[in-house]
């Protein structure tokens, strides 16, 4: 299976986003196998294809073509720490089913896939 794609969704406007950078980027050394990504969403509005955070910081974690999560979650290191190892440890099937219920929610939803050129 491909590796996580781990996003973290923000604007550089937003203190709250600012304060979690280095928490965000703390957890890289303790996810060694994802490819972790900062995304500014104003910077990168063109890659996010019509997707519009309601909140921030928002996670977004995909596998392949299949995103797998994504929401706002609190700034908490172990929260989101937690949330991607048990995302990680999904077999094939179970990524796909994860996907096919948050892509039923509706609505728009990045493809973190499109950040492999693009900003970081």
């Amino acid at each position: 299976m491909e590796p996580l794609r781990v996003a973290c969704l923000c604007a550089q406007w937003c203190g709250v986003c600012r304060d979690w950078r280095a928490g965000f980027e703390a957890l890289a050394a303790q996810l060694p196998a994802a490819r972790l990504l900062w995304v500014d969403v104003e910077d990168a509005a063109d890659l996010l294809d019509g997707y519009e955070p309601e909140n921030f910081p928002v996670l977004a974690v995909q596998r392949g073509p299949w995103l797998l999560y994504c929401a706002a979650v609190p700034q908490q290191p172990a929260v989101w720490l937690r949330l991607i190892d048990a995302l990680a440890g999904l077999d094939a099937d179970s990524v796909q089913l994860h996907a096919a219920r948050l892509a039923g929610q509706g609505g728009k939803w990045p493809d973190l896939r499109a950040f492999e050129e693009g900003p970081r």
